[in-house]
């Protein structure tokens, strides 16, 4: 089965019985609210090399390997930051634009090794309709779908790279504290036994200073219930819709790729962001992770925010003055206190750059 030639019938054969339909679910019968407490000392890994592969491993190894997170016969689905992949005609991997093919396919290769049955890489793409996951990267074996292949070919078939838009039968609903009372999941996401996100470092425009692990689920909203691009959230009030999709998903592995990014205005080319090639900054591409995700979003908003003002508290630092890392902390998702998160591999201090802010005021977001 070749993953960038998937059909029904192969999905159906892969999954289970799901089909291309829409219809909805309801409170009564789908999971609990699902939040997860901290653990006492949450642990974020932070490594950097100049081979994106093998900094991926040394970066799950530094949180105890992925079968501390998989288990065998487990379900995994695999959220990667692609939705702007190939909109501006150029190589999105090499601006930051997206997440590098090379950690995703790492990620979802460990996966397989630990155990998994299945892995899924996915997210709900709206435009263009079809976006073949990174599909202009330049140089030869980086493409994503090139590197599933080989992994199917070695695994047998156990990697599956899809649009949540067309694969979607029924949505699971989670209370949210916002003017909508719940918010929806696409099923192969909420049945998932594991869920990983792989954005890529980068700042944002308005409305959040940095789009990290915990924004990077935004992109499995589905745009036929919240519109594109999900503006029903943003009216919603989109901090606190951000903390309630990770409420809703409970426990995550979040893998920063940090081997490109943007800084300044951040998310694309389109919208002003500007490429940094980390490995120009610090010598090395970066890959952290962490099993808590509010304390790895704010391990790597310190990496890039080393000089940003105001810092009031160091211990806080400029992840307080994002919205929803400060909701998500006092809401009890995870940590964002620096004394209270424990660093495997490099210190912070050998690694924290100083990145464009974003304008018009984006950041600081100041506590009501």
């Amino acid at each position: 089965m070749e993953v960038n030639k998937i059909n029904r019938r192969e999905f159906v054969g892969g999954m289970g019985a799901l089909g291309t339909g829409l219809f909805f679910g309801s409170l009564a019968g789908c999971n609990p609210f699902q939040g997860s407490r901290p653990a006492a000392v949450p642990l974020v890994s932070i490594c950097k090399g100049m081979d994106i592969p093998a900094t991926t491993r040394e970066a799950l190894r530094g949180i105890g390997t992925m079968r501390s997170v998989v288990r065998k016969g487990q379900t995994v689905f695999i959220k990667p930051n692609y939705i702007s992949g190939g909109l501006d005609g150029h190589d999105p991997v090499t601006t930051g634009e997206i997440t590098h093919p090379d950690v995703v396919a790492t990620v979802a290769e460990e996966c397989v090794k630990a155990g998994a049955s299945r892995v899924m890489i996915s997210e709900w793409v709206e435009r263009p309709p079809k976006i073949l996951f990174g599909g202009k990267e330049g140089r030869e074996g980086a493409q994503l779908l090139h590197r599933i292949e080989l992994l199917n070919e070695k695994y047998g078939n156990k990697i599956l790279v899809f649009n949540l838009r067309e694969h979607t039968s029924c949505f699971f609903y989670y209370p949210s504290r916002t003017m909508l009372g719940v918010i929806a999941l696409p099923d192969l996401v909420a049945r998932a036994d594991v869920k990983i996100t792989i954005p890529s470092l980068k700042t944002h425009h308005h409305e959040s200073p940095v789009t990290l692990g915990m924004k990077n689920w935004m992109g499995v909203m589905p745009s036929i219930l919240y519109g594109e691009p999900r503006h029903k959230l943003h009216e919603a009030g989109i901090h606190q819709v951000i903390v309630d999709i990770n409420k809703a998903l409970g426990k995550t592995l979040t893998v920063i790729d940090g081997s490109y990014g943007m800084e300044g205005e951040g998310t694309t080319a389109m919208f002003g962001g500007e490429t940094v090639d980390v490995s120009s900054r610090i010598g090395g591409y970066l890959v952290m992770a962490g099993k808590d995700m509010v304390a790895t979003d704010c391990i790597a908003t310190r990496v890039i925010s080393r000089d940003w003002m105001p810092v009031l508290d160091e211990d806080l630092g400029t992840p307080y003055y994002v919205h929803h890392l400060r909701m998500a902390y006092e809401q009890g998702l995870g940590e964002l206190r620096k004394s209270k998160i424990k660093i495997h591999g490099l210190p912070l201090n050998q690694v924290e750059m100083n990145w464009k802010m974003p304008g018009h005021d984006t950041y600081p977001e100041k506590p009501a």
